[in-house]
């Protein structure tokens, strides 16, 4: 019998210029943005997030911002608020840290509109976080 349904990855890491995006180092008013995450020819796609807070002062609420940073011919979306000055409204949602505590979020992108994009995250919860951004896709098998 031929294979149906989605046919899910392993979670993987996303990328950053560094390598994996695992538990890496954010300070106050940091922007991390990702390498380009490439969903030409996948059915579905899914993003994890682990924000992680040490034992430091008090976090703003709704203090770390995500975005998807769609692909416009070649030329991503401009991330968030930079410097002060508003650039380019991707689609976006924000988090709140919690002091010595891990917080996760899940979000799909459908691969139906973003071909490509990449995962923008700006830090202004007042502490310096670890963040972890993973991904797995999934397509459909042919029917045969």
């Amino acid at each position: 019998m031929a294979g149906t349904g989605y046919d899910w990855s392993a979670w993987t890491y996303v990328q950053l210029s560094a390598g994996d995006w695992d538990g890496d180092a954010s300070a106050d008013n940091a922007i991390q943005t990702s390498d380009a995450i490439a969903l030409d020819g996948k059915a579905a796609c899914v993003i994890g997030i682990v924000l992680t807070e040490g034992a430091a002062a008090a976090v703003a609420a709704n203090s770390v911002t995500i975005a998807v940073l769609g692909d416009a011919n070649d030329a991503y979306e401009n991330p968030l608020v930079v410097a002060g000055a508003g650039l380019g409204s991707p689609w976006q949602f924000v988090m709140t840290p919690i002091i010595s505590d891990s917080v996760y979020k899940q979000f799909s992108i459908d691969p139906k509109y973003y071909d490509n994009c990449k995962i923008c995250i700006m830090n202004e919860s007042g502490n310096s976080l670890t963040i972890t951004v993973s991904i797995k896709t999934a397509t459909i098998p042919l029917a045969s």
